[in-house]
Parts: C-alpha cells; sequence; structure tokens
C-alpha cells in the first residue's frame, strides 16, 4: 500500500519512537592510579602571642560613660574574641580607657577585634547620648608581650589599674575587672588563664591564693613608671626592655 506524501512522514517518525533507544556508551572510571594525587596539607596551629591594648578617652574617642557604658563594651568585646581567634587574660574597663591583655596568632587578628568593638561602641555612645563621635585610632597602645616573668606583670598592672585610677579601694570591690574571675575562679567569665601561671598555680582547680597574693604585692613606682612607658611606646617588650637591677616590687 503505497503511503501518501501526507501520513509517510508521520508514520516514519512513529517508527523511531518504537525503536529501542542506543545505549550511551560509559565512561571508563580512571583507576586511582590515573586519577591526580592531591597533596595533603597539614594544618599547623599557630603559636599565639600575647598583646597588651589600651583604648583610651583622647585617641581613641571611647568613654565608659557609666555601668551601661561598661557593660555595652564589655559584651561585644566577649563576643568578638571567636571571631577573631583571639583569647582574653584580664581586662580593667575604666572611665577614660579600657587595658586588656590577650593572645591572639598575631598583630592583624588583634587590630580587627579592637577596630570592630570600637567602631560598634561608639555607635552606641553616640545614639544613646546623641553625639557624634569619630576617631581613625583604634587603640593607645598595643604591645606584644615576651617572656613568662614580664607577662606576669602585665597581669598585675591591669588587676592593680582600678586601685591605681582611684575607681576602686581594694582589689575585688569593682565589677568592672577581671580579678574576681581570675582570683576566685568565677565560671562564666569568658577568661582564659595565661600559660605564665602554670608553675604559681599549678592546681587549677584548688586555691587561687597564690594568685591573690601576687597581684596584690605593691608595684615600686618606678618600675610602674618605665613599664607603662615601654608599652605605650614601643611594639615588643621583653626582660632585656626594662632597665637592670630594676625589680617590680620593693620586697
Amino acid at each position: 500500500m503505497a503511503l501518501d506524501p501526507i501520513h509517510e512522514p508521520l508514520l516514519t517518525k512513529c517508527m523511531l519512537l518504537k525503536q529501542p533507544a542506543r545505549a550511551m556508551p560509559r565512561r571508563v572510571a580512571s583507576s586511582a592510579s590515573g586519577r591526580p594525587r592531591r597533596l595533603a596539607t597539614t594544618l599547623r596551629a599557630v603559636p599565639a602571642s600575647t598583646y597588651f591594648v589600651e583604648i583610651d578617652a583622647v585617641s581613641c574617642r571611647v568613654e565608659l560613660f557609666d555601668a551601661a557604658c561598661r557593660l555595652f563594651f564589655r559584651a561585644r568585646l566577649l563576643e568578638a574574641l571567636a571571631r577573631h581567634s583571639a583569647t582574653l587574660h584580664a581586662y580593667s574597663l575604666l572611665a577614660d580607657r579600657a587595658v586588656l591583655l590577650l593572645s591572639a596568632p598575631s598583630r592583624w587578628p588583634v587590630e580587627r577585634l579592637i577596630c570592630q568593638v570600637q567602631q560598634t561602641y561608639l555607635r552606641y555612645f553616640n545614639q544613646r547620648f546623641r553625639r557624634r563621635l569619630r576617631s581613625t585610632q583604634s587603640y593607645s597602645a598595643l604591645c606584644c608581650v615576651q617572656e613568662v616573668a614580664l607577662t606576669r606583670e602585665c597581669y598585675r598592672f591591669i588587676e592593680r589599674s582600678p586601685l591605681t585610677a582611684g575607681e576602686s579601694v581594694c582589689l575585688g570591690d569593682t565589677e568592672w575587672s577581671s580579678y574576681p574571675a581570675n582570683a576566685f575562679g568565677h565560671a562564666g567569665s569568658g577568661l582564659v588563664r595565661h600559660a605564665c601561671f602554670d608553675s604559681l598555680v599549678p592546681d587549677k582547680q584548688g586555691s587561687l591564693a597564690l594568685y591573690r597574693d601576687f597581684v596584690s604585692r605593691p608595684f615600686d613606682p618606678l618600675y610602674v613608671r618605665r613599664l607603662s612607658d615601654a608599652l605605650h611606646t614601643q611594639q615588643r617588650v621583653d626582660a632585656q626592655t626594662m632597665p637592670a637591677g630594676l625589680h617590680a616590687t620593693n620586697g
């Protein structure tokens, strides 16, 4: 039976559809030996360095006016630590400045952390008090502290800052210092004890009387002045920075 020119194309199309589909050629899986080998990367933990930081009202425009200001500043500081791979060891929040002791892999994350906390606090302060404070400087001091003995003295310098500034009568009578947590082991403070105290307080779960005794020793005024000058003018301090024969305490 001859097909007319109208139905012939349609019949041919239907016959093609009934034919079994051709199997697509499978790609031969390359053997493990043929695959390019990926170099195994080993992530090595960078040893953290310890830094003394000061954020003041003159250079950085950070004024910790009242309890609400200090509470906001401390909350933003603790929130930013993990984001910048930093740990906080000690702090004192004073009316005209904040002094910190923290550790981080390098100077760069410390600078980013401080800048973030400062800018967040300035926005809060300006909105609350209807001010327009601005600052191009994030810190008034940022110094890398080396060696165990000098790190301990920076601990004591920060813990005793409220006494030196006249904002405290005795150690531990202010909530805006790390001393209550470091000296009495208060949980949930967000602080991490520095390794420099491993030999001073070997039993981390025991009494912290040795730490309280260490911080309670008064500084030699000359030593405090030289230490403060070094922390504010140099990028790195160690035992050789301090004059020979100069001791932290008179005793």
